[in-house]
């Protein structure tokens, strides 16, 4: 969108506003104080409304650094106890609100029909509605965690040029890495540890959550390489692939495992031909696997001695299982899910944790059966239904995500942790740059058909 006013007009304005402020400050400096924290907040709304990259760019470094983590519990928690916590955990589901925001301003709304937030909203209608003496929350307990629910798919709603998605969807391959290389130095330094108490990498965040991103930006890289083949997407997939095997994390393991062999396997010669799949074993397969030897070996330590253990899991799941009984079809409303354990419990407190690590079970306390059921069938269809227009690379390598993200879901919590956000922004970001590059291809052709029909086709040279 061009700009509504040349550059020499823009700086005459910025300085017109600068001595303006000047002006103030010397009439009345106490009353600039009291504003200057609007004055800022607008000026970097209007700073990110011109280059919305930024604000692609900050969901990176937030992620990236675990900003939640740090505030919750890492080298920042005792700045604010449980404010700064809130702040954490707010700062990372507010991010894509502000980029959707931003993108809707400037480009407007897709026609894409955005199944998951629908699905949302409905559930959280109906705790109002309906479950006005069963819920176990608050309504404030249910509107955050209708605002963290629907975080991950709020950008299902804007439209944008190619670039922003791209940029999404390849910002997404560094975030574990960024996590990383920064806690080297975290650990050194002795601010915030690189590996947890159970001798499993977390870089700067714990190793459950590192793993997911490294499960979202294996996704990304795969995607990325399959579109050109270039080798930078296939060693980023390896250093991620690194990352997440240090993580000791089983389940995200086995999720991008299935991934990768749904990809390799049920990928035609058009998609990814034979020769390449040669290349990539013999010259990438065979070389990767005597590096990640070491990481290989760290992690078969803990999958050997774990086996099949649920790492507690199993201990967990009666308490859900026995709510969702008591209310089998509409749940106890949105976001009771977090809330039905008692934590002062002894079990619980022995297992550490008052979350399912089991999204069924969770959000059939949250919405019930019924409702468990219309998020899962939402996020099918708006990413199997929404992928019909987009090239055979996007929907293969999208339908091998989902597949992988249901079976994580068993275990995990899959739509409530940050992980999620930079998950579905990464697979909105792919829906919505198929489709653009659809409508391109469409635009093209009805072109082409015009100029053959009216005889403009230029001539052939010689």
């Amino acid at each position: 969108m061009p700009s509504l006013t040349s550059p020499l007009a823009q700086v005459l304005i910025a300085l017109f506003g600068a001595s303006l402020m000047l002006l103030f400050a010397l009439l009345a400096p106490g009353l600039l104080l009291l504003m200057l924290p609007a004055m800022v907040a607008v000026l970097l709304g209007l700073a990110v409304y011109q280059f919305p990259l930024a604000i692609v760019a900050g969901l990176v470094a937030i992620y990236g650094l675990g900003v939640d983590i740090q505030l919750d519990g890492g080298m920042l928690a005792g700045a604010g106890g449980n404010a700064a916590a809130a702040l954490g955990s707010a700062v990372v589901k507010v991010v894509p609100f502000a980029l959707a925001g931003v993108l809707l301003l400037r480009y407007g709304p897709t026609s894409a029909i955005n199944w998951p937030f629908l699905a949302y909203t409905a559930i959280a209608a109906i705790s109002i509605v309906v479950l006005p003496m069963g819920r176990i929350g608050s309504t404030g307990d249910m509107i955050r965690s209708f605002i963290g629910s629907t975080a991950p798919f709020v950008l299902g709603f804007c439209l944008a040029p190619k670039r922003i998605w791209t940029w999404i969807i390849r910002g997404a391959t560094v975030v574990p890495l960024i996590s990383a290389f920064t806690s080297l130095f975290t650990h050194l330094a002795g601010l915030y540890p690189a590996i947890d108490t159970l001798g499993r990498f977390q870089g700067m965040h714990s190793a459950p959550f590192l793993a997911g991103f490294c499960e979202t930006a294996i996704f990304a890289a795969t995607l990325e390489y399959m579109r050109g083949f270039r080798p930078v997407w296939l060693i980023l997939a390896g250093l991620n692939l690194a990352v997440l095997l240090a993580t000791q994390a089983r389940m995200p393991l086995a999720t991008v495992v299935i991934f990768v062999g749904i990809v390799f396997f049920f990928s035609n010669r058009h998609i990814f031909p034979l020769r390449r799949k040669v290349d990539l074993v013999m010259g990438g397969g065979v070389p990767g696997l005597l590096l990640l030897s070491p990481v290989i070996a760290f992690a078969m330590q803990r999958f050997i001695s774990q086996g099949t253990d649920t790492s507690g899991r199993d201990l967990m799941w009666p308490y859900f299982l026995d709510a969702i009984a008591d209310r089998p079809l509409f749940g106890y409303g949105l976001g009771a899910g977090k809330l039905l354990v008692n934590p002062d419990d002894p079990l619980i407190k022995l297992l550490g944790t008052t979350a399912a690590h089991n999204e069924y079970l969770r959000l059939s306390i949250d919405g019930g059966i019924i409702g468990c059921a219309a998020i899962f069938l939402a996020i099918i269809a708006w990413m199997w239904w929404g992928s019909r227009s987009l090239d055979a690379r996007e929907r293969l390598v999208l339908r091998a995500a989902l597949i992988g993200f249901l079976l994580h879901s068993a275990f995990d919590n899959t739509l409530i942790a940050s992980t999620s956000v930079m998950l579905f922004c990464v697979i909105g970001a792919i829906l919505a740059r198929g489709r653009a590059e659809a409508q391109a291809v469409r635009h093209k052709r009805r072109q082409s058909s015009s100029a053959d029909a009216y005889g403009w086709r230029p001539a052939r040279a010689g």
